[in-house]
């Protein structure tokens, strides 16, 4: 025997077949790999496929659901409002002062903020003829005195020719024809005479109309308060009209503007009673007959935040522009601590009982058509377009004065969905589309906010 060692065949191969290891292995290696591959491809795919299934699924559950809208429940607004509108404030006492001589600015006495009082000199102005003027005047009123003095003096005389006349013509030494002239000559004289006192009354008036003209040269406030404006500086040359001729020394300067006001209107100042103010307000139609001359008003500034001020209405033009549309109101207010300035912007709150309450909405609820106006409303999950009456338009919001009433629920921000007849779900407004909630100036009554799932 030798050390070889004999391998006994399997049961049922072939005596003689030889044995084959390797290739077996080869297969069991082969089979791994598909199972795996098999297995990585499983693993892959059967997630896709379910988020596949379940989007699927939830559209088909979307395109068959109802569509969703938000809804606010509505509520009568408070019959107590206020009606806030913009105005602007202007001085009740001012004087814009024009010159009424020609002439150079010969001096100026005030400046930009100072306080005046009625009659107080502001400038003077140096007018040459206006001067000549009342010279000549003055000497023709003197010359007319002087005319008078010989015209007394001629009267006299023919009164004593008269007298001695008419003494011979008595004695029968003069005729009467003599007696006549020497009368003739004493009415012609006192005719004289009255015609030279006439003319001195005339001369007196040419004198004080000069000297009126000549008052002019001096500038003078007509009212107290204090000097917002002043166009005019010394040397410039100014109209009978009220404008300047020339501008201000160093008017080339950037802040030549700024140091005399700007001229405006040729204006040569402008004074400012800062202590009585006035309010204008133009009131919208729709508005106008609820504003009453006597009513209480409040006005707040954005440059005084927290400080209300009181005033009232003291008239209203009793007429709508034709342009506007609006009633023009005259809001009186007194600032005895001159915290105002004319040209600010107040924001007028007027306090009012409306006669039609309404129901105070969203603006975005509104819905223009050709056919008018209309608001969706849901009712037992099913839009309802209701026809609406606007009265006061706030802007984000709208009082609607007819085709609504308390408690509907009405879509707030309606898409193309909402349409006459569709069958919806609904959920409360976010807090920021609630139209009923009160607006400040306006005084409406907040509602019952959202809706409620039907």
């Amino acid at each position: 025997m030798n050390g070889d060692v004999v391998q006994t065949p399997l049961a049922g191969e072939p005596p003689g077949t030889p044995p084959q290891p390797k290739q077996g292995r080869r297969i069991v290696w082969i089979l791994l790999v598909v199972a795996t591959v098999a297995l990585a491809l499983l693993l892959g795919w059967l997630p896709h496929y379910n988020r596949n299934k379940e989007v699927n699924a939830r559209a088909q559950q979307q395109k068959s659901a109802l569509p969703i809208v938000e809804v606010q429940t509505v509520r009568d607004a408070s019959s107590e409002q206020k009606l806030s509108l913009p105005g602007t404030v202007t001085p009740l006492r001012s004087a814009h002062i024009y010159a009424q001589a020609s002439g150079y600015l010969k001096a100026r006495y005030v400046d930009l903020g100072d306080a005046v009082r009625k009659g107080q000199l502001l400038g003077i102005i140096s007018a040459p003829d206006l001067d000549a003027s009342v010279a000549q005047q003055a000497a023709s009123v003197q010359q007319s005195k002087d005319n008078v003095l010989t015209a007394q003096s001629t009267l006299r005389l023919q009164q004593a020719t008269y007298t001695r006349v008419h003494t011979l013509l008595l004695h029968g030494i003069l005729s009467q024809q003599d007696d006549d002239t020497a009368r003739a000559a004493v009415e012609s004289a006192q005719s004289n005479l009255q015609a030279m006192e006439n003319a001195v009354k005339g001369a007196q008036d040419a004198l004080a109309r000069a000297r009126a003209q000549a008052d002019f040269e001096q500038i003078r406030s007509p009212v107290n308060g204090t000097i917002t404006a002043r166009n005019v500086e010394v040397g410039n040359l100014v109209s009978a009209s009220g404008a300047a001729l020339g501008l201000p020394t160093g008017a080339a300067n950037s802040t030549a503007a700024a140091l005399t006001g700007g001229a405006q209107g040729g204006e040569l100042f402008d004074v400012v009673d800062l202590g009585s103010l006035e309010v204008f307000v133009s009131v919208p139609e729709q508005d106008a007959f609820l504003v009453q001359t006597g009513q209480p008003v409040e006005l707040t500034f954005s440059e005084l935040p927290g400080q209300i001020f009181k005033g009232k209405v003291v008239r209203t033009s009793d007429s709508l522009s034709q342009q506007s549309r609006t009633l023009l109101a005259e809001v009186q207010i007194d600032d005895g601590q001159h915290r105002l300035r004319p040209g600010m912007f107040a924001s007028v709150q007027m306090q009012y009982r409306a006669p039609n309450r309404g129901i105070l909405i969203s603006g975005d609820s509104l819905l223009t058509t050709a056919r008018g106006q209309f608001v969706p409303v849901v009712e037992n999950n099913i839009i309802q377009m209701r026809s609406v009456h606007v009265g006061r338009d706030l802007g984000t919001q709208v009082y609607v004065t007819a085709g609504l009433k308390d408690g509907d629920l009405v879509v707030v921000s309606p898409n193309d969905a909402v349409v006459q007849g569709t069958r919806v779900t609904t959920r409360p407004a976010a807090a920021g589309q609630k139209g009923g909630d009160a607006d400040p100036g306006a005084g409406g009554k907040s509602g019952d906010q959202g809706g409620q799932d039907q």
